[in-house]
């Protein structure tokens, strides 16, 4: 009981942080561009897109300590180890941060010259920052994790709103003012976190050359997972590599506006995945099976549910950003797709971490990131549109959802019929009723809908989480 209690305030604190994060993403999603130019907002999604391959640079080191060393505690890492750990970890950056800065200098347009130098700054700041987050996180330090969030979505707040103000007084802002304070705030994470954990990271280490081959460990158990989370990343963000590659930087920018408006939800989602895997690294076998179609149910439940704001964004969307209002039939479509991604790398990845089947995950990711490239090129190739690229990659996930799911039908006798047709009503009921004109009236049938579609379906299960509750308070 007491452990139950423990996770459960866990995802609530990590939850309440991720609180400040959404209102962060409010914020900096409407501000930055309503200031910067189409243009400028196209370049600077650019570089966002490309961030999210940075951690593929750290060549599985930490997700391999995280393998090695998930489910002890922090008192339990030995110092010395950790500290020539860290060594390797910064040379390993250094490394391919400069081959970076080598790279930028061949680069013929100014403005990719300096996306790829600043990748290669926020390359070391960001890997470094997720360094020790994952250490906070199996260790279950997840208040020292949550106080980091916050700091950081104040400090995006505090800059969105400073640019904002320099706008509104006649100043034009460009994109790559924005992207050095965001990289700058970065690094001051980056070595308040180096302080926080300076015990495991200077002082009397073990000699580099002695821990090389833990290192080669680490890396060959940690760049399969490295590399299927990679797969995972591309698979959700290949459909916005195709429109960045093939249309003009305005289209894109319309484009990615629209994920921008979903990555609001994702914040959410974030807080369970956090605690998710640590928490399962210390439960019987028994329990994490049991375990599985509850928490597959709360996913796609609570995604649903916040499908709802589809309504009211496109509102605020036409009235505050009107020039973006040509990526709501973009969102319309890829926002059902946020409870079948989520599903996935949510829950299932870290049931395929905890019961040692990465390798399984990472082949099959490969499979589904081949299928989704050739669906990507068909849907360019035959219709040429944004929106057809949008549908292709939905039907992707659908395919991926059911593929990666296939191994808890054969290895713990799962019976996925109910979430699955869950799912695929609850995706016909927004299509549906998303096309209703009024976004008024959308916004109350669609409530209805979901509530009355939740209530039949996982009434046994909504069951279980208010028993839980219940004893959790007594």
């Amino acid at each position: 009981m007491q452990g139950k209690n423990k996770t459960l305030k866990s995802i609530i604190g990590v939850a309440l942080s991720n609180c400040t994060t959404i209102v962060s993403g409010l914020v900096v999603g409407f501000l930055i561009p309503k200031i910067l130019s189409i243009e400028d907002y196209g370049m600077y999604k650019t570089f966002s897109l490309y961030t999210t391959y940075i951690g593929f640079f750290s060549m599985g080191i930490i997700d391999g300590i995280v393998l090695d060393y998930g489910g002890k505690d922090y008192g339990q890492l030995k110092r010395s180890k950790f500290r020539s750990f860290f060594k390797w970890y910064i040379a390993v950056h250094a490394f391919f941060a400069v081959i970076l800065t080598v790279i930028s200098l061949f680069l013929s347009t100014s403005d990719y010259r300096f996306i790829v130098l600043m990748l290669g700054l926020d390359m070391v700041a960001v890997n470094i920052t997720g360094y020790f987050q994952q250490i906070s996180q199996f260790t279950q330090r997840f208040n020292e994790f949550s106080f980091r969030k916050v700091l950081q979505s104040l400090c995006n707040i505090l800059i969105a709103a400073a640019l904002y103000m320099l706008y509104k007084q006649g100043s034009e802002i460009n994109y790559k003012i924005y992207v050095v304070a965001l990289i700058a705030t970065n690094c001051l994470l980056t070595m308040w976190y180096v302080y926080t954990y300076r015990d495991i990271s200077f002082g009397r280490s073990e000699k580099m050359r002695d821990t090389f081959p833990e290192i080669v460990h680490l890396i060959q158990i940690g760049f399969p997972l490295l590399f299927a989370n990679l797969c995972s990343t591309l698979i959700l963000t290949l459909d916005r590599q195709f429109v960045n590659v093939l249309f003009d930087n305005a289209t894109y920018a319309v484009y990615a506006f629209a994920y921008n408006m979903l990555s609001l939800v994702t914040v959410a989602t974030s807080a369970i995945s956090t605690v998710l895997y640590p928490t399962l690294k210390r439960v019987d076998l028994e329990n994490i099976k049991n375990n599985y179609p509850i928490l597959i149910s709360v996913i796609l439940s609570f995604v649903f549910a916040a499908n709802i704001t589809y309504f009211p964004l496109c509102i605020f969307v036409k009235w505050f950003l009107p020039k973006y209002t040509g990526s709501l039939i973009i969102f319309r479509v890829i926002f059902p797709g946020l409870a079948i991604s989520s599903a996935i790398t949510v829950v299932m990845h870290n049931y395929y971490k905890v019961l040692g089947k990465n390798f399984d995950y990472f082949l099959k990711s490969i499979v589904v990131l081949v299928i989704s490239g050739i669906a990507n090129a068909i849907a360019y190739t035959v219709f040429r549109t944004t929106i057809s690229i949008s549908i292709a990659s939905i039907i992707t996930m659908i395919f991926w959802y059911v593929l990666i799911e296939q191994y808890f039908v054969k290895a713990i006798g799962y019976d996925r019929k109910k979430n699955l047709w869950y799912l695929l009503i609850m995706l016909v009921a927004f299509y549906t009723v998303s096309a209703i004109p009024n976004e008024i009236a959308g916004f109350f049938v669609y409530g209805i809908v979901f509530t009355i579609v939740t209530l039949l379906i996982h009434r046994k299960t909504i069951k279980q989480i208010l028993q839980m509750f219940s004893k959790n308070r007594k």
